[in-house]
């Protein structure tokens, strides 16, 4: 309980104070994010200036030691992405969105009159089902 209590005094003392609030203890991820923050609220650039191992960015790291942005992607679920028309660094958010419009587009009711094109849009909406669940179950939801 005293290091939530610690981070709670250092960000009361931060708010009234333009003097960044440092720490010996904080771990080097949370350092690089604090001066990315700081850097970017003084100048409005994205990247801190210094050198060496914190020379990249907060969110380049982070981004990087995602699964869905490391080139350790299996074949099937880059297909998946492909398919649905996304990039492997997809949010959830897109990736449900563009679910959503795909479907709606491909929808076998859509070809009701019509019962080979309705034969294709549901075979087309089983592949786009298919595609997102995967991409589902990679990114944990």
């Amino acid at each position: 309980m005293d290091p939530i209590l610690d981070r709670l005094g250092r960000l009361f003392r931060s708010l009234g104070s333009d003097v960044p609030v440092t720490h010996d203890r904080l771990d080097p991820d949370l350092q690089a994010a604090e001066e990315e923050l700081n850097e970017y609220l003084r100048t409005g650039r994205d990247s801190p200036k210094t050198s060496g191992q914190g020379s990249q960015s907060f969110h380049q790291k982070t981004r990087e030691d995602t699964p869905a942005a490391s080139a350790s992607l299996d074949a099937d679920l880059m297909a998946a992405y492909a398919f649905l028309g996304l990039g492997p660094e997809a949010s959830w958010d897109e990736v449900s969105s563009v679910h959503r419009a795909l479907l709606k587009k491909h929808h076998p009711d859509r070809h009701a009159g019509h019962e080979a094109n309705m034969r294709k849009a549901t075979a087309h909406s089983q592949k786009i089902g298919q595609a997102f669940q995967k991409i589902k179950k990679h990114l944990g939801h």
